[in-house]
């Protein structure tokens, strides 16, 4: 008999849906359309209205678990960017600039709240947790820095860009695979769940990036076919380690 799924479950269910429905969403007409200042704006109310319904949904939810995990994912993608919506109207941009960082707030305080809503002692702690949310956009921000460095110097050539852009990013992975691997089976999972679901995302994201440029003729840089091996090596590693965690809890 299969057991009932929790509302809780399924009000974290529905706030990540509408998480990657967003983001995907936002994506999809970036690519496929031009988007006019009314089209922006509007895009802007409906990805804040969507910010405020995953936090209170999440408050609602109380799954310790669950909760956190979807907390995590709002703190980090919600509400997505809008490419060209500070040109197209600045004062949208300020206001949807400042939803954003509100976002963070909100979400980061969802965090603290459910964790300290555990009983003691806690089984996700705190450590990883913090790994989740603040390791990637570390390494993003350094390479990032550093990539505008390289690009004035190296006359146009990417490629130095690129390589730095997969250093950076397989260290963050491999920082988060040795805490996963030295956290206790809560912490781990929380860890390697994220990463699994963002990995996959990610992947997803290439490779419909390589078929839209393939199908209108465009050339493809080779940098997408390197990220695409790197998530699927990180996304395999972050499986077996997954599978590894959950035998020693059997």
């Amino acid at each position: 008999m299969r057991k009932k799924i929790s509302s809780g479950k399924i009000d974290c269910i529905i706030s990540v849906a509408i998480i990657f429905g967003s983001y995907i969403i936002q994506k999809i007409l970036n690519i496929c359309l031009n988007i006019t200042r009314e089209f922006a704006i509007v895009e802007a109310v409906v990805f804040s209205l969507a910010t405020l319904i995953v936090f209170f949904l999440v408050t609602k939810s109380k799954e310790t678990f669950y909760g956190i995990l979807t907390a995590i994912f709002g703190l980090r993608m919600m509400p997505p960017v809008i490419n060209m919506l500070e040109y197209l109207s600045p004062e949208a941009h300020i206001v949807y600039f400042l939803v954003q960082k509100f976002s963070i707030i909100i979400f980061a305080l969802t965090v603290l709240w459910l964790y300290e809503q555990q009983e003691k002692p806690r089984k996700i702690t705190a450590f990883p947790i913090l790994c989740t949310i603040c390791v990637v956009p570390f390494f993003t921000d350094i390479q990032g820095e550093i990539s505008v460095y390289i690009n004035s110097i190296a006359n146009g050539n990417m490629i130095y860009s690129y390589f730095s852009a997969f250093i950076f990013y397989s260290l963050s992975m491999i920082i988060l695979l040795f805490v996963a691997a030295n956290s206790n089976y809560a912490s781990a999972k929380l860890v390697i769940d994220f990463q699994l679901t963002a990995l996959l995302l990610n992947f997803g994201r290439r490779i419909c990036a390589i078929i839209i440029n393939l199908a209108q003729g465009n050339h493809i840089s080779r940098s997408y076919y390197c990220w695409v091996a790197i998530y699927v090596f990180f996304f395999t590693a972050f499986f077996i380690l997954k599978n590894k965690k959950t035998e020693k809890v059997k």
